[in-house]
């Protein structure tokens, strides 16, 4: 005897007259197929938490808004981030600033003091830390980031005077 929600699945287990599990089959495409009772229950379960899904979800909206508000990931979506036109504008334009910043560089940096070359040189293109530059030096880690900090707004200065 087959309570009122078994008839809607597409699994079931036969007893004999004592009670005992002697068939569990599972219809796929409208042939009844004879399982283990791991597959059974991997099949059960499996039925059990989609209806217990499909239960928790009814009358629930999920709105894009919504997601993207939470913070849901665009990818995760299916949605490919796109571009704005505004942003695209921007870029390029930041871009062609950086470079026309890039291409004056070289003639700034030579008319550095030597001193001010060499700095820039070890802390950015050598990649030695201020300390040990100082260290090498034998003068204070203060010392250096000071004169780091004005070489800079050397640096500055000359290339805005460029552009």
């Amino acid at each position: 005897m087959q309570k009122k929600w078994q008839e809607s699945r597409n699994y079931r287990r036969f007893k004999d007259e004592n009670g005992e599990v002697v068939r569990r089959i599972i219809t796929v495409d409208g042939v009844d197929v004879e399982v283990s009772e791991e597959v059974f229950l991997a099949y059960s379960q499996a039925d059990r938490r989609e209806r217990y899904v499909e239960e928790s979800e009814r009358g629930k909206v999920v709105s894009l808004e919504r997601l993207l508000a939470d913070g849901a990931p665009l990818h995760k979506l299916g949605i490919e981030p796109i571009e704005s036109a505004e942003d695209t504008t921007v870029n390029l334009e930041t871009e062609n600033e950086f470079a026309k910043l890039l291409s004056a560089l070289p003639e700034v940096l030579a008319e550095l003091t030597y001193e001010d070359r060499e700095l820039i040189d070890a802390l950015y293109f050598k990649g030695i830390p201020a300390r040990e530059y100082a260290r090498q030096l034998g003068i204070y880690h203060r010392a250096v980031i000071y004169r780091r900090d004005k070489v800079f707004l050397k640096l500055r200065q000359k290339i805005n005077k460029k552009n």
